[in-house]
């Protein structure tokens, strides 16, 4: 039997940006081929700035189209240009809440015992709330002395919430 996941799912928000990302790209490497064709001095900023447009049009495919985020109990999938990076779960010792440079959404920062720290982004996903209930969910099975910083227990609750585990009843 395969085990219950829980699938980030793109928001609008998401595809507008990765958009505009890309048109941005496309033009800032178009004026730069412009100005390669016309002899534009120095030569190594018109490299320079047509690399930054086709970097700012890959970070757009990978925004819109190329991420993605699973949980499920055991295991966190992380997608980014398409490759998926697994992360097990029980090497997870405590959490943080970061708020994101980009977007204003919630960061969560794993941190796992060999000092390691995993950067989950949800900005991008129209369901972050249940995606960062079933990660901390999954968190808590495994560890139940996991700790949770006070800004995120704050924002969020503090686990289990229902998701993975049998949800705590309120006294």
């Amino acid at each position: 039997m395969e085990s219950p996941a829980v699938v980030s799912k793109r928001s609008v928000q998401t595809y507008l940006v990765a958009l505009g990302l890309m048109v941005m790209g496309l033009a800032l490497t178009a004026l730069c081929a412009a100005a390669w064709m016309q002899g534009v001095e120095p030569r190594w900023s018109v490299i320079l700035f047509g690399l930054l447009g086709i970097h700012m049009v890959l970070l757009g495919i990978d925004e819109g189209w190329l991420s993605g985020l699973e949980v499920t109990p055991t295991h966190l999938r992380i997608r980014s240009f398409g490759r998926w990076e697994e992360h097990p779960l029980p090497r997870v010792e405590a959490v943080d809440g970061l708020r994101d440079l980009l977007g204003g959404g919630l960061q969560l920062v794993l941190i796992a015992a060999e000092g390691q720290a995993i950067r989950v982004p949800l900005r991008r996903y129209a369901n972050a709330g249940p995606l960062a209930q079933a990660l901390l969910d999954a968190l808590w099975l495994h560890n139940k002395d996991l700790i949770l910083m006070p800004r995120l227990a704050r924002r969020l609750g503090r686990p289990p919430f229902g998701v993975f585990a049998t949800k705590k009843p309120r006294r």
